[in-house]
């Protein structure tokens, strides 16, 4: 098949996004409604491409010998075989082509070649593409001049313009873009339908550094996404946010045509972003109107679970609070990394926050520390059965601890848990958590594996795994814990910092 150069659409990807006064504890499994998938973007409808006139048809025609034009039959019908360029070239251009090609080889070339009509239908039926580079053993001379030929009869511009077109492009944007791509870019084209070329697809011919000059300059991607979110129902205010929030490399990528994601990490990397940069700019309203319902990774999150009041200095210096009217507003800039530093009486405990899969909870953690709700707290209770040791109770030091005044919604379910991990705790009740947290320490922690309910919001380096090993190994049974014991000597976090890291 002699493949086209079809340039992407541009595609909108902001996706949906993501959107304690009990005694935090290990619950049982709490059932959650499936994730709600994300809406997707509408494209701009096609619009009539400009008619360009069709080159007249050769005389080719006229000089063929009878093995030339068994030669050209053959190949015509291979040409208006091909579904996606019978699509946009017309009949008299496909068989211009063909003769085109035909009439460079003489009776003894062709059949030194073994090129004829009943060669060229055999690959084609074996194959399903016109390929002739790839099944003769042409001289460059020879795939030179079938490429010179070829450009002589196919308005390539206009078939580029046809399928932008096809695409969703508007016309004004198709011509421009057209315009911009020079008579190499066709050639190479070319090049590589025959099978001749460097091996790139022509699918992706887009992505040569002149072709994404030419969308560059033509396109200006954050109004056309302004412009459908205002379609798609957001105010203007929350559109403008969404539409200039998303990273220049994003922006890059849709203009460039090249595929997104290059594994299942970047999507998941890039999907984080898309939600935290939504929960940002979205109105409850709009988060419930772009993303379905339900709290799911991918969906929005429910009104109310984070708060809208100042947050606190970056560096920390602000006053303890210990209790609050309501959840924490989003502080943390989900493009950033982050390390939550716990500086212990016996020794240092680095984590960095996964603000990709749960950028809620680990914000919610990160400003509650900021704050100094985690200040000169103990790690109260260590458990070797399952290999964690828990914290985070500033006013009473214990699991009944009434909390900072308010919970937030379980940032998802199904969670596994390794060695290194920090984890929410909560009750059985579901989005129960607010400020408790415990470290998976050993593998003994997989045990909560078939509940999976307590949200993973962060991991913690290999020296700072050897710490809470050593804190673990000196539990001690205390009869007054009701949740086992906890180490001995007690261990007081001294403070815990949040450190911007990326």
């Amino acid at each position: 098949m002699l493949k086209l150069v079809l340039p992407l659409a541009l595609v909108c990807l902001v996706a949906a996004a993501c959107s304690s006064d009990s005694e935090d504890s290990a619950p049982p499994v709490v059932a959650t409604e499936p994730p709600v998938a994300a809406t997707e973007s509408p494209v701009v409808q096609p619009t009539e491409p400009a008619q360009t006139p069709a080159p007249e048809p050769t005389e080719t025609a006229a000089t063929l010998t009878a093995a030339q034009q068994e030669l050209v039959d053959a190949m015509y019908s291979a040409l208006i075989d091909d579904s996606e360029l019978a699509a946009f070239a017309p009949d008299v251009e496909l068989r211009c082509m063909a003769e085109g090609i035909a009439g460079i080889f003489s009776i003894d070339r062709l059949e030194e070649l073994g090129l004829s009509g009943a060669s060229v239908t055999a690959h084609f039926e074996e194959r399903g593409a016109f390929a002739p580079a790839e099944d003769y053993e042409f001289t460059d001379a020879e795939v030179s001049l079938m490429v010179d030929s070829t450009l002589e009869c196919l308005d390539w511009r206009d078939i580029i313009a046809q399928s932008m077109v096809a695409e969703g492009l508007p016309q004004d944007l198709v011509e421009c873009v057209a315009a911009g791509f020079s008579e190499e870019v066709f050639r190479t084209s070319v090049l590589d339908s025959f099978g001749a070329g460097s091996g790139q697809s022509l699918d992706s011919i887009v992505i040569e550094e002149e072709a994404v000059e030419a969308f560059q300059a033509c396109v200006d991607a954050r109004e056309m996404l302004y412009l459908t979110y205002l379609q798609e129902g957001l105010s203007e205010q929350s559109a403008r946010c969404v539409a200039n929030g998303l990273p220049d490399e994003l922006i890059e990528m849709m203009l460039s045509g090249q595929g997104m994601f290059e594994n299942d990490e970047q999507l998941r990397e890039t999907m984080g972003e898309l939600m935290a940069l939504q929960n940002r700019c979205l109105t409850p309203d709009e988060l419930e109107l772009m993303g379905g319902s339900g709290f799911q990774p991918g969906g929005p999150i429910p009104e109310g679970s984070i708060g809208t009041g100042a947050c606190p200095p970056a560096d920390g210096s602000g006053p303890t609070v210990l209790y609050f009217d309501g959840p924490q507003p989003m502080c943390l800039d989900a493009f950033e990394q982050y390390t939550a530093v716990f500086d212990t009486t016996v020794g240092e405990m680095r984590i960095a926050l996964d603000m990709v899969n749960t950028p809620i909870t680990a914000n919610n953690f990160a400003v509650l520390a900021l704050h100094g709700y985690y200040d000169d707290t103990l790690l109260f209770r260590t458990d070797p059965s399952i290999g964690i040791i828990q914290g985070g109770a500033p006013h009473t030091n214990s699991p009944s601890d009434p909390g900072p005044g308010y919970t937030i919604p379980d940032e998802g379910t199904g969670f596994t848990y390794e060695p290194g991990q920090i984890v929410m705790a909560r009750t059985a009740a579901p989005n129960s958590a607010s400020a408790q947290f415990f470290f998976a320490v050993n593998e003994n922690t997989a045990l909560l594996n078939s509940q999976g309910t307590y949200v993973v919001f962060g991991q913690m380096d290999d020296a700072s795994l050897a710490v809470a090993e050593a804190i673990l190994a000196s539990h001690v049974d205390q009869p007054d814990n009701p949740l086992g014991g906890g180490p001995e000597p007690p261990v007081l976090v001294n403070s815990v910092t949040i450190e911007e890291t990326g």
